[in-house]
């Protein structure tokens, strides 16, 4: 089953004298007919490898969170790795590549761990 998705993101922040929330949004230019969830954990400190995007062929949004030693994304592989975006630990990274997306620890000698969703079509 194909559905257009529109992806929702907000931000709340309290504490600063009044609560402020921002909600952002975006359409995806194409039907998105599958999803990949998982986690990765990258296979050779210090190499970089393919984000596994399982059935999804094309993505269109992905969305990662760092789970342990931070990475750096690169969303348009070609022969030679050139960092785009660092996620911290802990943080999150949404966006939407323009080409094969390949992860590398930002620190040298560990391995990363990421948390992802893809969604895209088949």
């Amino acid at each position: 089953m194909s559905v257009t998705n529109k992806i929702n993101v907000h931000l709340e922040l309290a504490g600063l004298g009044e609560q402020e929330f921002v909600p952002m949004s975006m359409s995806t230019t194409t039907t998105v007919a599958t999803k990949q969830h998982g986690y990765q954990t990258q296979a050779v400190a210090d190499t970089a490898e393919a984000l596994d995007l399982g059935g999804v062929s094309t993505a269109e949004y992905i969305l990662v969170k760092c789970i342990s030693n931070d990475v750096d994304l690169d969303c348009n592989y070609s022969a030679a790795f050139s960092a785009d975006i660092t996620v911290q630990e802990g943080e999150f990274a949404c966006f939407k590549p323009a080409g094969t997306v390949y992860i590398k620890n930002n620190d040298a000698g560990e391995q990363s761990v990421l948390e992802y969703w893809v969604l895209g079509s088949a």
